[in-house]
């Protein structure tokens, strides 16, 4: 698959990309500047700052355009005939496919291109400075800590390279290289200076390249990773490789050109969060830091399952080694850099972790893990249920909590000051119900009846309790949530979605509560709003814009829940949350960076107020297009794809969707559905063999293999006119093409 990249003005931005491997995470600023380099290894940042700027006899340059790439990020800057592009990246190595070596990742390079389309020579001056301690970032939510913003290092100039240790460690190193001699070397316990200079001809051009490496195993393994790289070229290649071969997983493609691109985006963004820590393989809600939140690693599941289902493996046996309390509750978060995590809860008795964690569980299985899988990890469905029946009391799962925020809240908006949000909680029970549901299931398939028996009628006896006591008689949907004083909370919340999507609420709840949700008040073109404004704490700001501020991530919740109704609705969702990756005016938007999913938007002004990279958002689109729009189904043993298709569509296609280990192809074109094996679907299926077919990257192709003849689908997002040349299993077929925007035909050759 083409790699997607985005340009903008330098003055359209505020802040840079986060970019993201196995065993480091970078910022930058507008001007590809490093803005923080963290170690997974340590939860450490190995430096602060790195800074560059140009200048050509005397004058700076002027930074024109960024472009944004899932490798990294290029600025170019210009003064007269002079042009020069700083690019920075990380090395990505795809952990599915490929053998990965911390050496290998533990590095970040800075390429110069310079360009001079003058008539005469130009001096050219690049100006380092690098500050090694974590600095504070004015650009990004999060912060360092504070004790890491005030250590020292020890710099040694080499000559040939330059190093640097942090005083008062073990051995956090760093050691820095570079294409050309080091100019004018200047240094003291933070800071580190240096220049490159030259003169460059008229019509010529260069490359220099400076390369970091980073180890919290001492300097000679620093030095080590360093002498083993290879040519910045083929870092380079190589990275874009290893992401061309995740880009091509589970690869959707529809009419609509930005929401193919959001797929791509989504799930480069899924991988810059995919750490290995102390502990283990992990995901951070808030990154770069080391706390694994249980309730978002399993919606987090639910798209890394595929196209990661390794790493989705990872992170059920880091959380089943080390966030169960005893009796079977899911903890709240852990700290990955503890080897032996403390498990920390609030001191609530339950919240979404444990009911979400089932579900994850369960989707894992059906999508990837298959039956060894469940028969592993059944175990662990068993003690969370088993969790959640002792929480009953009165038919209703119950939390008692007396404190405010997240230690008065076990709800998924769980950080609103001043705020109780417990007792018998709707959202809460809805998930302890599936939770339930799910571990009867399969509990059944395994052979275990008496226990598929408890567990199947435990859910049965939830829901019917939910639906007895916790309907709301004043807006006929269902309560925020029956309080530990008797008080019924009335609310409209976006919480309403959860008794559907959960399978709680009858036909026609169901269909009050998504009329509800998407009317205009509740469903924005920028995200859905947490609260109704006609609720008396109605704040669009207040609390993480929790309660009236727009979450894109329950846009797509909704969406899903209504995919059958009106598919034109979840077309509109992944439009919505595709258009905040690529805002026309990112600093004024607020918090924003081209290519990245933002985390949350105040719920008047429509300005993004949270992480520019949401970790949650990617996998949640993803899920959504695949779930939702491609109407993929893994609740069952058997897959099953039954698209929903909004109106004007008549096609949709997926090619290498992951599923138990096999790679499937499948498309709907004009009703009919073909896929490359058997599955179930609600539209007529015609099965054939895998073809392989390639063509140039303006198409999108499939091809099958059936008794009777050859059919090649081809589609595109641009309008393409002419004739197109297709290898089929190594024979050139060359035929005329004549498609609109978003069009899509499917050629039959007879065998």
């Amino acid at each position: 698959m083409r790699i997607p990249s985005l340009v903008y003005p330098c003055e359209a931005l505020s802040a840079g990309s986060s970019l993201g491997n196995m065993f480091a995470f970078a910022r930058l600023d507008r001007e590809t500047n490093l803005d923080g380099l963290w170690s997974s290894t340590d939860n450490r940042y190995v430096v602060g700052h790195w800074d560059i700027r140009f200048s050509s006899d005397g004058e700076a340059l002027k930074s024109r355009t960024t472009t944004f790439m899932p490798e990294g990020q290029t600025t170019i800057a210009s003064i007269g005939g002079l042009e020069i592009s700083k690019i920075f990246f990380l090395p990505y190595t795809d952990a599915e496919t490929t053998p990965m070596r911390p050496a290998d990742l533990r590095i970040c390079v800075f390429v110069v291109d310079a360009l001079n389309r003058g008539d005469s020579a130009k001096d050219v001056s690049v100006e380092h400075t690098i500050t090694f301690p974590a600095v504070r970032s004015t650009l990004f939510t999060k912060q360092p800590l504070e004790e890491q913003t005030g250590e020292h290092v020890r710099i040694t100039d080499r000559g040939t390279r330059i190093e640097a240790v942090t005083e008062g460690t073990s051995g956090e190193s760093r050691v820095l290289k570079g294409s050309h001699p080091f100019e004018g070397v200047a240094s003291d316990s933070r800071e580190l200076s240096f220049v490159s200079r030259w003169t460059l001809p008229a019509g010529g051009a260069e490359r220099r390249w400076w390369m970091l490496a980073f180890s919290p195993e001492g300097m000679e393994d620093a030095i080590a990773a360093l002498d083993a790289a290879q040519g910045v070229d083929v870092i380079h290649a190589r990275t874009r490789e290893q992401l061309e071969s995740l880009l091509s997983r589970t690869q959707v493609f529809t009419p609509e050109q930005s929401i193919n691109r959001a797929i791509a985006w989504a799930k480069i963004n899924v991988a810059r969060v995919q750490h290995l820590y102390r502990t283990g393989y992990g995901f951070t809600n808030d990154p770069p830091q080391d706390i694994v939140v249980i309730r978002d690693l399993a919606w987090y599941m639910l798209g890394s399952d595929f196209i990661t289902p390794s790493f989705s493996r990872k992170l059920v046996e880091l959380t089943a080694r080390h966030a169960f309390h005893e009796g079977g509750k899911l903890t709240e978060y852990i700290h990955a850099d503890e080897e032996s995590p403390c498990l920390h809860d609030y001191k609530l008795n339950i919240n979404d972790d444990t009911p979400l964690f089932v579900w994850a569980l369960v989707h894992h299985a059906r999508a990837a893990g298959g039956r060894v899988f469940l028969e592993e990890s059944y175990p662990l469905m068993k003690r969370a249920a088993d969790w959640i029946m002792s929480q009953t009391e009165g038919g209703l799962v119950r939390c008692h909590a007396n404190g405010t925020n997240v230690w008065g809240i076990c709800s998924w908006r769980n950080i609103i000051d001043d705020y109780n949000l417990t007792g018998a909680v709707t959202e809460i029970n809805v998930e302890c119900s599936h939770a339930l549901a799910l571990t009867g299931m399969v509990a059944a398939e395994l052979g275990r009846k008496d226990e598929a028996d408890l567990y199947g009628n435990a859910a049965l006896d939830l829901r019917q309790a939910i639906n007895a006591q916790l309907r709301s008689e004043q807006t006929g949907m269902y309560l925020l949530n029956l309080g530990d004083d008797g008080v019924r909370h009335h609310d409209t919340t976006g919480d309403l979605v959860f008794p559907v999507l959960f399978g709680v609420a009858d036909p026609e709840v169901r269909s009050k509560i998504l009329g509800r949700l998407t009317e205009a008040d509740m469903w924005t073109p920028f995200g859905s709003r947490t609260v109704s404004p006609a609720e008396k704490n109605y704040d669009p700001d207040a609390g993480y814009q929790l309660v009236g501020g727009l979450w894109p991530n329950l846009m797509a919740w909704i969406a899903y829940c209504i995919r059958k109704e009106n598919p034109e609705r979840v077309r509109e969702a992944l439009e919505n949350i595709a258009r905040l990756l690529e805002v026309k005016n990112p600093v004024e938007f607020g918090n924003a960076v081209p290519g990245e999913f933002p985390e949350r938007i105040h719920g008047t002004t429509f300005h993004s107020r949270g992480m520019t990279l949401s970790p949650w958002t990617p996998p949640t689109y993803l899920w959504l297009a695949v779930e939702g729009l491609l109407g993929v189904d893994v609740s069952t043993d058997a897959l099953e794809i039954s698209p929903s298709l909004p109106r004007g569509w008549n096609w949709i296609a997926v090619k290498n969707l992951m599923y138990q280990g096999k790679s499937v192809d499948a498309l709907l074109y004009e009703g009919t559905l073909y896929a490359s094996l058997p599955l179930r679907s609600e539209r007529p299926v015609v099965v054939g063999e895998k073809v392989s077919v390639s063509s140039n990257a303006r198409i999108f192709t499939l091809g099958f293999r059936l008794p009777d003849r050859l059919v090649i689908f081809a589609a595109c997002e641009e309008p393409v006119e002419g004739t197109a040349s297709f290898d089929v299993d190594g024979a050139r077929r060359t035929i005329p093409l004549s498609l609109g925007k978003g069009e899509a035909t499917l050629l039959s050759y007879p065998l």
